[in-house]
């Protein structure tokens, strides 16, 4: 087998030379260009080179010539490419990223813009759907209810009066509704309305006591419509009670449906905790039930404290010294004829000792206008003590009770029947 061929010299032969061998010379520019040029075995002129001198043992193997097989080509220079010929940093990496990011905010913001523009869009549909849907539902609303809507366009309707004439007395006040009055509008009503109609109530008002009634129409006053909705006044003339002795008329108005059916409305009077009385509004309606009872009793008498005392009359009734009756409740008046035959004169006070009772159960006067002194020899000494008692009571006792203060004061009664009490219904 031939020797592999030796490696082809380099087209630019090196600048150096390898370092010879210990104790061996270099070669010289013949021997290195035989070697190049040599012949191989088996061709002509072929010429086999002679031994080579032995080199003598070292601590370092010999390094074969540059060229032949086994050399170590030396480590190359290290040289630095012209700035031209370096790697250039990618611009156009940086100015496409630039783009990226701006591209990005553009579309970012257009995003932004239309969600808000779309849900103010949403926002604006819906109020206006929704206020379309309140707007119709609230003029159709009909009859029911005390604040119906006026319609957008509200359709102006004549003033129709009806008569009604009923009177009652409430909290001592003789009140009658003369008339009530059904139109769009009233001038003198300033108070602004979003009601389709009002109804004005018309009233006279006579306080013939000397009392003074406390109360406000806004809140014992309710117009109530034929499907039991109750209407607080949307305006009044006067909101209090009339001074004692005098005569005034009023009004209240009341926001109503335009096609409410005024003959089968009614006007309430009393406080929640008040005995209520209602006028139906039509003409001349039945009222007598809140009519004072008035009785007259025969041998409604007994002798207390050496004087006569005798019940003259009873009045039950839904009001008394300005005071409308509690839910439930009536009040009594007794009038009293006192005489004292003795000869000396009686000092006293008739709430110590006097009583109703009803029942099992004893009541004090309310109010009272028995004279305090009873003079010695006077007659027909009269005075009025009032009481409460529970509605629908027929019977009742008078009790004079015994008395430290009072000679022969010992208890004493008069029993007394009630002709009529009549329940509110």
């Amino acid at each position: 087998m031939s020797p592999p061929p030796s490696p082809a010299p380099p087209s630019h032969p090196p600048a150096w030379s390898p370092a010879p061998p210990p104790n061996q010379q270099p070669p010289s520019s013949g021997p290195q260009q035989a070697v190049f040029g040599q012949r191989q075995p088996g061709q002509p002129g072929y010429t086999p080179s002679p031994p080579s001198t032995p080199t003598p043992a070292g601590p370092f193997p010999p390094t074969p010539p540059y060229g032949q097989q086994g050399a170590i080509r030396p480590p190359q220079p290290v040289s630095v490419p012209p700035p031209y010929a370096r790697p250039q940093q990618n611009g156009s990496r940086g100015v496409i990223t630039g783009l990226s990011c701006g591209v990005l905010l553009i579309i970012l913001l257009i995003v932004v813009v239309c969600g808000a523009l779309s849900l103010g869009g949403y926002l604006l549909l819906r109020n206006l759907t929704s206020t379309g849907t309140t707007s119709t539902s609230s003029h159709g609303s009909g009859t029911s209810g005390s604040t119906t809507l006026r319609s957008n366009t509200p359709t102006s309707i004549p003033t129709r009066t009806f008569p009604v004439n009923g009177t009652l007395t409430y909290s001592s006040i003789t009140i009658t509704v003369v008339n009530v009055q059904l139109a769009t509008n009233f001038p003198d009503d300033l108070n602004t309305t979003n009601s389709e109609a009002l109804l004005r109530v018309l009233l006279k008002e006579n306080n013939r006591t000397n009392d003074f009634a406390s109360y406000s129409y806004n809140e014992i006053a309710r117009l109530i419509l034929p499907d039991q909705t109750s209407v607080a006044p949307n305006a009044l003339q006067y909101g209090g009670a009339p001074q004692p002795s005098s005569t005034r008329t009023n009004w209240l108005d009341f926001p109503v449906p335009s096609n409410v059916d005024v003959n089968h409305t009614l006007l309430r009077l009393g406080a929640p905790t008040e005995a209520i009385m209602d006028i139906p509004l039509q003409n001349k309606p039945d009222l007598t039930k809140y009519d004072p009872s008035t009785t007259k009793p025969t041998n409604a008498q007994t002798t207390y404290a050496g004087m006569k005392w005798t019940v003259t009359s009873t009045t039950v009734s839904w009001s008394a010294h300005g005071k409308q009756a509690d839910s439930g409740k009536r009040f009594l008046t007794l009038s009293f004829r006192i005489d004292n035959p003795s000869d000396q004169d009686v000092g006293f006070n008739a709430d110590d000792f006097l009583r109703l009772q009803v029942g099992n159960d004893r009541f004090p006067p309310t109010a009272s206008t028995i004279p305090v002194i009873m003079k010695a020899g006077t007659t027909n000494q009269t005075g009025d003590a009032i009481f409460t008692l529970p509605e629908g009571t027929t019977a009742c006792t008078v009790i004079m009770m015994h008395s430290d203060l009072l000679p022969n004061s010992q208890e004493a009664q008069i029993p007394l029947q009630l002709s009529s009490n009549k329940a509110s219904v």
